[in-house]
């Protein structure tokens, strides 16, 4: 698990990690978050324009679209430093940088990876 993660960061480029996420939520049904909607539940939000693409962070709201509430957070920077982050609720699963692993919580991932599966196995064979 951490090494298909870690490779991942080596190899992957942050506007592939953004079009497999949209295409990931879009078979799941989640919509684009629309902050004119009322209810923007079962949303996903996608950020690389605003820094370049040199990172790109994905979120998905299941239940609530409060910052730091997200059912996935999945942070990439390629450029300007580089690092992958996956995170739920505020948590951080796993993070990796130049360093090497600074965070492994192998229960929270494995979860998050059991509820994306078909995300995580599109992200780990690109």
């Amino acid at each position: 698990m951490k090494d298909r993660l870690t490779t991942l960061w080596k190899m992957g480029e942050t506007k592939s990690v953004a079009h497999i996420f949209e295409e990931y939520m879009n078979v799941q049904g989640a919509r684009k978050l629309d902050r004119r909607r009322k209810d923007n539940s079962n949303t996903y939000l996608i950020d690389g324009k605003s820094a370049g693409w040199n990172r790109v962070e994905c979120y998905y709201h299941r239940d609530s679209e409060v910052f730091a509430e997200e059912d996935l957070l999945i942070a990439l920077r390629k450029r300007a430093g580089s690092y992958l982050i996956i995170a739920r609720k505020g948590v951080r699963a796993f993070e990796v940088d130049y360093d090497g692993i600074k965070h492994y919580d192998e229960k929270l991932l494995k979860e998050i990876m059991q509820d994306h599966k078909l995300l995580f196995d599109a992200l780990v064979t690109e």
